[in-house]
């Protein structure tokens, strides 16, 4: 079953990891680069690597960085004038060295990333949803308009977000591979992660909206237990920008995208969220360890 999926951070990274493990799916995972920043001169790109790194069985214990993780680079930045609050560790920083050299050589950030899974001995195809530049800014009750990874990062997303835009969408085009990958899926599965900072900056690209609206099976994984993301700001975002709480509000986040709904156990009482058109699946949708990632793509599989 080929399967192409719309990929944040952490959640998308341990979703992939799931399918990735079964010998019958041929996954393409399509990754968010609005929180692509430029950071100590250098092109970072946390949720391509959180992907990669996870992939590959090495992210660090808190599902991104990398596992065993140093930060000699770190301290040692530190005796400088310099704002460290974006930690870089010195594995992590030898990814981004070869990022950041390569696109300023002009080849595509999509050719990069394959040669950065390559050389992590990924098989899974990972695309960025776009080579061209496109970058999250939200808007705060108390600070106007600033960068994702200042609001995410260095703010440690307290702020209240009463608006987001994606800079660059309207000129950006689909990453080789991706429309066709969407067009060519027997299912696109958005991975739980954050719908508004996660998912959007991926729709914002038009030729990746109109494929997707075009698939005929759009399965979205609930990133909310009991109206709660595990870590991270979803529900929060969803709330601030007025949708309605819980799964109720992935759902209206989403705007009829979706034919299908998987909620945690949990959340069962939230098959009453079905319509005619909208099916709501309901099973344990705990996935931090790889074998519960696999078990959960699994059971996803036999849905689709």
């Amino acid at each position: 079953m080929r399967i192409a999926m719309l990929s944040g951070g952490v959640g998308g990274a341990r979703l992939a990891r799931g399918f990735a493990a079964l010998d019958e799916v041929e996954l393409t995972v399509i990754v968010n680069v609005g929180d692509d920043e430029r950071i100590y001169g250098l092109h970072v790109a946390p949720d391509l690597d959180t992907v990669v790194y996870t992939l590959a069985g090495l992210e660090g214990p808190a599902g991104w960085g990398m596992a065993g993780e140093t930060w000699k680079v770190m301290r040692a930045l530190t005796r400088f004038p310099i704002d460290t609050t974006f930690r870089l560790g010195d594995t992590d920083l030898a990814t981004n060295l070869f990022r950041t050299d390569r696109l300023d050589r002009g080849v595509p950030l999509s050719t990069v990333t394959a040669e950065i899974a390559e050389a992590f001995g990924v098989e899974a195809t990972i695309l960025p949803a776009t080579d061209d530049p496109l970058r999250t800014v939200v808007r705060t009750a108390d600070a106007d308009w600033i960068p994702f990874q200042e609001y995410f990062v260095t703010r440690r997303h307290a702020d209240t977000v009463t608006d987001v835009r994606f800079d660059g969408a309207e000129r950006a085009v689909a990453a080789p591979g991706v429309v066709e990958a969407i067009e060519e899926a027997d299912a696109v599965v958005i991975a739980p992660s954050n719908p508004v900072l996660s998912v959007w900056p991926i729709l914002a690209v038009a030729d990746i909206a109109k494929a997707v609206e075009a698939a005929p099976r759009i399965v979205a994984v609930s990133p909310l237990f009991g109206g709660e993301a595990l870590k991270g700001p979803a529900a929060a975002v969803l709330a601030s920008l007025g949708f309605p709480p819980g799964n109720a509000g992935i759902i209206a986040a989403y705007d009829g995208l979706l034919t299908d709904l998987v909620v945690d156990t949990g959340d069962a009482d939230d098959r009453r969220l079905g319509t005619p058109t909208l099916s709501i699946r309901v099973t344990d949708t705990h996935i931090a360890r790889p074998e519960d990632s696999q078990a959960f793509a699994e059971r996803l599989l036999r849905w689709l």
